[in-house]
């Protein structure tokens, strides 16, 4: 089966030459006419109501200016420089499995499966979902094309609904421009990565509207682990153990669990090759995005505005784990090599000399939204505002794996030239070689987002502290998840898994701003003092209903000082692809990395690891309670302070058991002990403890067993309503702004401290500190910061960005902490040309080290270096 990109191609066209049409066609209807120009009231992120800000929230903005001045190319480049993201300090790499070339924003780590439990919005608008998870691909957004970008760090499922637990993030698109721009950035990084972007808009204003048109083009060349110095394999050195790959050219022979290195069959010399130097940490990739938005006044009061977008990316991951294998082989093949007077025995091998260092797994990521919106000006202060939001994705990916059936007969082949030589594989014939590379998981996945919201806003009465406002409102949305997996032969697949499943959402909400204290009504420690209400019930026709409210209180004790507050309740609903997952056994990896202490490393890290996957019944969704406390406070002209306390309380997550990722200790704890089975003798033994299941790309367990042999272990993954954090913090932010005799200076410093990580991983189990023991196996650092020193002089402008990323535990493991360098340069050429230099990284440092495989803690792409010319015509 093949992907169909042509239909969207031309539907984002259509959209893009219909508003063009439109845009040109009000222009000259309209040229003739005289309006007023008023005053545009600018909505943002939060709140419901217009005019007003975010009532004790705290609002972490980047305007245009300060995103350009960081040297960025997307949306996502812009999150992962803020300390409250997950990715702080870190280049997220691709998700090898499903080849995915990103991942999704998460503010806090505070995240789900498949799902997010961060809100991401373009112009207060979901995105679509895209890929084989339910993950929205932020790096789509060009940074060229924002005008600021808006992060609510606090739960806001009363105004958005589900998703807004640990916060929103609010990408706002330009809406307003002039002719045109464009920006072209090249920069290279280690080994033979580049990478080019291409980015540009154009926009024009009449007498009742404006358009802006945006297009976005990047290519980058892959970047493998070779290109990392800081990898690190074999760690025996250290006091671990050696992660190196044994299925190498030339490979081995394992008899009696010792290792005999070929050609020259010697248990001295074994072979061992690198798992990582040929496999893409950051994958290859073309991508390209279009982007319209038109305002249109149709009459008086009536006003139209359309934002659509389509976006397609092209990645290719490589991994040398689809060309190696081990098998086993008999006296019966005229290649068999005998260590001893033995009759058969297994070759751990690669088919490199034939097939080149890596399989090579192309992915494409396709989609693209439209959302119009009616705003009718019902009287002087009231608006209704009737917005229509429909998206569509589409992803394939096609992993090229080996025919383990072909394999096992040309194994199995009495003759030479029917036969495979695992020794030495280029000696077999072309034929045979080619019925072995016959293979391949295909996975085409489809989204679907339509919404319809209703909302009025306005004014309701004055009292004595002001004007007190509302805002009501109603949603309808229709979400839907299509997967398809097939297997087998390039030319003839069979479909192994169908997952086809959608839901509709029912919406109310509202708002209410209550200025309770105002300038006609000052109080001695009270100059203001504003509290908003607000609340949202949303009606799933799947997993049952929500209700979040939320109450936030600002409160002026001075002109100078801001003490904000805010207390809600939040949710996360079960993602589609997580309530569409099979249950099913799986082969999770081919080879046991994850034992109990007293596993010997051999045979046991060469045995599979099989597991339990899909779904469990009666899901629902996840809850949170969210609270935060904070101060503003404007010291002087030029200094501003401020200091958040937060906290948030997440039950029910949709969790897996925590399983061997929490290393050797997982296997000694009680209430663990109904979720795996170690070394089972037979199917029949895994059958009788989780059950006669469907089995992922095998017609039974018994098949399974037969190709990969008697599992290590096979584990319960099953996803449950199961787990539960508690997590607190506090953050904080310094901004300072001067003139000195080489310039304007301005100095910002900002950063979270995590007070307390707590996490229970399955009910019952009680809470671990994830401070101390890591979660997931993966350290989290509690103190991340951020300090910018700039300085602007004429045409120039040169700053400096120090990313700390605090130490951090897993067990008793300490591992360092990371800082980071990055320079930036820019010189206006003219008023409408600048060229920028820009180095992240500067210093090249490598991450902490870990005694993991990979020896790395985080990953991150070294020094990396850019040139840009930005012109405006």
């Amino acid at each position: 089966m093949k992907p169909k990109h042509i239909p969207l191609k031309k539907l984002a066209l259509a959209v893009c030459t219909g508003l063009g049409y439109l845009a040109s066609s009000a222009a000259i209807a309209q040229e003739a006419q005289q309006t007023e120009q008023e005053v545009e009231v600018i909505s943002v992120t939060g709140t419901l109501i217009e005019g007003v800000n975010p009532v004790g929230s705290n609002v972490i903005g980047l305007n245009q200016e300060k995103i350009i001045e960081q040297g960025v190319t997307s949306a996502t480049d812009v999150l992962r420089r803020i300390p409250q993201m997950d990715a702080f300090n870190e280049v997220p790499e691709n998700t090898l499995s499903s080849s995915i070339p990103f991942e999704p924003p998460q503010i806090r780590g505070i995240g789900g499966l498949s799902g997010m439990a961060t809100l991401v919005l373009l112009n207060g608008n979901r995105l679509v979902p895209v890929g084989p998870l339910n993950w929205v691909d932020s790096s789509m957004i060009p940074a060229s094309l924002l005008e600021r970008v808006e992060v609510i760090p606090d739960g806001g499922s009363s105004i958005y609904g589900s998703d807004a637990v640990a916060g929103v993030i609010n990408f706002i698109p330009k809406k307003d421009m002039e002719g045109g721009e464009i920006s072209v950035q090249y920069g290279m990084g280690h080994g033979d990565y580049d990478r080019i972007d291409v980015s540009g808009g154009f926009g024009h204003s009449w007498d009742s509207g404006n358009l802006v048109a945006a297009f976005s083009y990047g290519d980058r060349s892959a970047m493998f682990g070779k290109d990392l110095s800081y990898i690190k394999e074999d760690l025996t050195a250290q006091g671990g153990a050696d992660y190196r790959a044994t299925g190498c050219n030339p490979g081995n022979i394992l008899l009696n669990n010792t290792l005999y290195g070929l050609p020259g069959v010697d248990a001295a010399n074994p072979n061992y090759c690198s798992s990582y130097d040929n496999q893409s940490y950051y994958p290859e990739e073309e991508r390209y995005s279009l982007f319209t938005n038109l305002n249109q006044e149709l009459a008086k009061g009536l006003t139209l505005d359309v934002l659509a977008y389509y976006s397609r990316r092209d990645a290719v991951d490589y991994d040398p784990a689809d060309i190696r294998t081990s098998a086993t082989i008999t006296s019966d093949n005229p290649y068999f090599v005998a260590v001893g007077d033995e009759t058969s025995n297994t070759v751990a091998f690669s088919y490199e000399d034939v097939w080149g260092k890596a399989g090579k797994n192309p992915s494409v990521y396709e989609q693209w939204q439209v959302t119009p919106t009616l705003t009718y000006q019902l009287t002087d202060s009231w608006k209704l505002k009737g917005t229509l939001n429909y998206g569509k994705s589409e992803s394939t990916y096609n992993d090229y794996q080996i025919n383990s059936e072909a394999q096992a007969a040309a194994l199995a082949a009495t003759t030479a030239g029917q036969a495979l030589n695992p020794y030495d594989v280029s000696q077999t014939s072309a034929s045979v070689l080619a019925s072995i590379a016959d293979w391949q998981e295909y996975t085409l996945s489809k989204q679907d987002l339509a919404e319809v919201k209703l909302i009025a806003n306005g004014e309701l009465f004055d009292i004595t502290g002001g004007t007190m406002r509302a805002a009501v409102g109603t949603e309808y949305r229709e979400e839907s998840f299509y997967q398809v997996v097939d297997t087998g032969m390039i030319g003839s697949p069979t479909t192994s898994s169908v997952r086809d499943i959608d839901r509709n959402v029912k919406s109310v909400f509202g708002e209410l701003y209550i200025p309770l204290v105002g300038d006609n009504n000052t109080l001695p420690l009270v100059q203001h003092l504003d509290v908003s209400l607000s609340a949202r019930h949303d009606r799933y026709n799947d997993v049952g209903s929500s209700t979040n409210p939320k109450v936030a209180v600002t409160w002026n004790p001075s002109e100078d000082v801001t003490v904000r507050g805010t207390w809600g309740t939040s949710f996360h609903a079960p993602a589609l692809a997580d309530l569409a997952a099979p249950l099913q056994y799986e082969l999770f990896l081919p080879f046991s990395p994850f034992r109990a202490s007293d596993s010997p490393f051999v045979p046991d890290f060469f045995k599979p690891t099989f597991l339990v996957g899909g779904a469990s019944e009666g899901i629902k969704p996840e809850n949170a309670e969210t609270m935060s406390l904070g101060t503003d406070w404007y010291a002087t002209d030029e200094l501003r302070v401020s200091l958040t306390y937060w906290s948030v309380k997440y039950e029910d997550r949709l969790d897996q058991n925590a399983g061997f990722f929490f290393g050797p200790s997982y296997y000694d704890e009680e209430v663990n002990q109904d979720y795996f089975i170690l070394g089972p003798t037979s199917a029949e033994e895994v059958i009788a403890k989780f059950g006669d299941l469907p089995v992922a790309g095998f017609d039974s367990l018994e098949t399974m067993f037969a190709i990969f042999g008697t599992p290590y272990v096979v584990s319960d993954q099953r996803k449950a309503n199961m787990g539960a954090y508690e997590v607190d913090g506090l953050d904080y932010s310094i901004q300072y702004f001067t003139d000195v005799a080489l310039g304007e200076l301005d100095v910002n410093l900002s950063g979270t401290y995590i007070l307390n990580r707590d996490k229970e991983n399955v009910k019952g189990a009680g809470f671990n500190d994830t401070l101390k023991q890591g979660d997931f196996n993966s350290p989290i650092s509690a103190f991340n910061s951020v300090a910018t020193v700039g300085l602007r002089n004429g045409d120039w402008y040169v700053s400096g960005t120090l990313f700390y990323r605090g130490g951090a535990d897993v067990g008793d493991e300490s591992i360092d902490s990371f800082t980071t360098l990055s320079l930036f340069t820019s010189y206006d050429i003219n008023e409408d040309t600048q060229v920028s230099f820009n180095i992240d990284n500067a210093l090249d440092q490598d991450p902490p080290f870990r005694l993991i495989d990979e020896g790395v803690a985080y990953k991150s792409m070294g020094r990396f270096m850019s040139v840009s010319l930005r012109t405006k015509f």
